[in-house]
């Protein structure tokens, strides 16, 4: 797992290494494609008509999808968007008697290639936006089914207004995601005992290879659900989830902002605080903006590199208590964040062109977001903290990996993480521009989830590094840092996110969970049995040769 780069003295060991879809209205159509839009270009643009070259029967350049983040794209032969579940089966069945493979995509924001499909056919589900009434059923609580193009944000909403109020317990920042790709690849929150997302599905809908639309439960057949709730888009096509939601409640949002070297500089001590915070509560965050104290060290001698950087701990516990604040401050928080992150972006993009500015602007950063304080806020209010993130289009690597006792690996991962940063920047390199954040979750039932354990009890630290899309040798440090990780305490990574530039990647995961995923394929290929819904990105990881 280890190769080396040169770089200066300080460091010897290195790595070599939308609707946020870019393309949204590429493809081709036939008479029985009626989920298809006739296009003419291969990227870009919204035409009506078919260009003139392809009536003429010139061959038409190839089509071309790329991620929102823009670092992955594919060929597909063909891009359909369904707006209903027959469309699902006639989409399927389709590329059954056609012989192609199908991918599908939901928002477009994952990082991996998970969506990416070539010469077959890219299926965009961001138009199957249903949600169904919420039903309540006496010791199982409620739950509501909602087709896998809907929006967190669109959930959000309609629970709401639902009576009674209701809300998920969990969630991703960002509220413009689908829950589809949410869902299919084990996303998480910052909730440490509410697990990931696809622990909360209760019931899963996919339309197999052969157009058969299967219902997969908990009560049906739990070890088939457990495959079906974290599927990786593998057993067919997602038609809907049905998910476990809970009353409206209340929680008390905390924001503290307490020195990096106060709360880190001992792994025995800062891992007892970090225990009793997740313990404790419901949700918990830690945030860290590079070189954050450079104004305040500007021109003085420290003792440490980072010496008075500040750390952002973000904590939430249910309460009773009423909300503490009224919609004008919503509103306000709602404007400010618009207005930093539109008018940001520009910034951000600027320290990728210049990287010597990043300690500037990331001090900028983090003193327009502290906001020390408490507030109580109902649940949803209180997880999408921030808006308008899409604006700034950034890439990131997720580690995870099991706590001890103590939380001293968690302290010692994090450390490195920064005394890196530090050793970089000593050197003139910024591979790490925006934030390095750490959450915990409880252990995954869900046999492909990156936090499957056979202990549910069993707790995982998630460690997140991000930077601005393009900045240079972010790859690089990412994958020394992931690296690093699971040499020593034998990370894994989240589907999502970037991971497969990390050398020796697959066969080491396949190697740590084995006989989960081989259970994993035997199921798939009682539904897949050709491997219409296979690529490349999990090819490799199910033992299968390209």
């Amino acid at each position: 797992m280890k190769s080396k780069i040169k770089r200066c003295p300080l460091l010897c060991v290195g790595t070599k290494s939308p609707d946020s879809d870019k393309n949204p209205d590429i493809g081709q159509t036939s008479p029985n494609d009626k989920f298809a839009k006739p296009l003419d270009a291969p990227t870009g643009g919204n035409p009506k008509t078919i260009s003139p070259a392809a009536k003429a029967g010139e061959v038409p350049k190839p089509r071309k999808w790329t991620n929102w983040a823009g670092n992955q794209t594919c060929h597909p032969s063909k891009i359909l968007r369904p707006t209903t579940l027959q469309d699902i089966t006639d989409i399927v069945r389709s590329a059954k008697e056609e012989k192609k493979t199908i991918r599908c995509v939901a928002g477009g924001h994952s990082w991996s290639s998970s969506s990416l499909v070539e010469d077959g056919l890219l299926v965009f589900m961001n138009k199957m936006t249903k949600i169904f009434s919420p039903v309540y059923v006496k010791n199982r609580g409620w739950t509501v089914e909602l087709e896998t193009g809907v929006t967190v944000g669109a959930l959000d909403d309609y629970l709401r207004k639902h009576n009674p109020p209701l809300a998920m317990p969990t969630n991703i920042v960002l509220d413009t995601a689908c829950y589809g790709g949410l869902m299919a690849l084990g996303s998480h929150g910052a909730a440490t005992h509410s697990r990931t997302l696809s622990d909360l599905a209760y019931e899963v809908k996919i339309v197999d290879a052969k157009g058969t639309l299967n219902a997969f439960s908990r009560d049906k057949d739990p070890v088939e659900f457990s495959a079906a709730s974290c599927n990786l888009g593998l057993l067919g096509v997602i038609y809907s989830y049905t998910l476990l939601v809970e009353p409206m409640f209340n929680v008390v949002m905390s924001d503290s902002f307490p020195l990096l070297v106060d709360f880190f500089d001992c792994p025995k001590q800062g891992g007892a605080r970090l225990k009793e915070m997740v313990l404790r509560n419901d949700q918990t965050q830690l945030f860290y903006w590079p070189f954050n104290s450079h104004f305040k060290n500007k021109g003085k001698k420290t003792g440490s590199k980072y010496a008075k950087d500040e750390i952002w701990i973000k904590q939430w516990t249910r309460t009773d208590k009423p909300e503490s604040v009224k919609p004008a401050w919503k509103l306000y928080r709602t404007v400010r964040l618009h207005i930093a992150y539109t008018l940001g972006r520009s910034t951000l993009n600027f320290m990728v062109a210049i990287p010597k500015s990043v300690p500037v602007i990331s001090s900028v950063y983090h003193k327009v977001l502290r906001r020390p304080g408490e507030v109580v806020l109902a649940v949803p209010d209180a997880i999408h903290y921030m808006c308008n993130l899409e604006a700034v289009i950034v890439v990131g690597l997720e580690c995870v990996f099991k706590v001890d006792v103590g939380f001293e690996k968690a302290c010692k991962a994090w450390t490195y993480a920064i005394d890196k940063l530090h050793d970089y920047s000593a050197c003139g390199e910024y591979p790490v521009n925006m934030t390095i954040d750490m959450r915990f979750i409880r252990s995954s039932g869900q046999i492909m989830s990156y936090v499957y354990d056979e202990d549910p009890e069993a707790i995982f630290c998630t460690i997140e590094v991000l930077s601005v899309a393009g900045t240079k040798g972010f790859e690089d440090f990412s994958a020394l840092l992931a690296q690093h990780w699971i040499s020593e305490y034998k990370a894994r990574v989240h589907w999502a996110k970037l991971w497969e530039h990390i050398p020796g990647i697959v066969p080491y995961l396949r190697e740590q969970a084995r006989p989960q995923l081989d259970q994993f394929d035997g199921i798939r290929k009682k539904y897949d049995p050709e491997g219409m819904f296979m690529n490349k990105t999990f090819a490799g990881i199910l033992g299968h040769q390209e």
